[in-house]
């Protein structure tokens, strides 16, 4: 694994951030994760069919339901850390790292509910994929 070459590719979508040039993607689904501005009936029924699932994953096994006005950025972020990610991924992995992504973007959102900010949402989750190849 190159973890010198994924550190750059890191590097690189920060200084896109800072430099406000992400783009727009079409609303993530995947991993127990969806990300959503405005979520349907069936995404809610989905988000609150919480089941007790046992897995050999290390983070807490749950479905996760980010709701925000920055879902289409945020969304490409997702997309951009699958692609720098992939060759790490296996199919219990990929949960714990969608999931602490997940779970960064919704505690950003709940700390800046009234002055949520894309770059402050971005920064944060990928501050936390950052953490995920330090620990891999």
């Amino acid at each position: 694994m190159d973890y010198l070459l994924i550190g750059r590719k890191l590097e690189k979508l920060r200084t896109q951030i800072k430099q406000r040039q992400y783009k727009r993607a079409e609303e993530w689904e995947g991993s127990d994760v969806v990300i959503c501005s405005n979520p349907s009936k069936s995404q809610l029924l989905w988000i609150g069919e919480q089941n007790l699932v046992i897995r050999l994953q290390d983070t807490e096994p749950r479905r996760r339901l980010v709701v925000t006005k920055y879902s289409m950025e945020l969304s490409w972020l997702f997309n951009e850390l699958r692609d720098i990610f992939f060759k790490i991924f296996d199919f219990v992995n990929k949960y714990d790292f969608y999931g602490v992504l997940a779970q960064a973007a919704l505690d950003y959102i709940y700390m800046n509910e009234e002055n949520e900010d894309i770059n402050g949402l971005l920064s944060t989750v990928l501050s936390k994929a950052r953490k995920f190849l330090k620990n891999d």
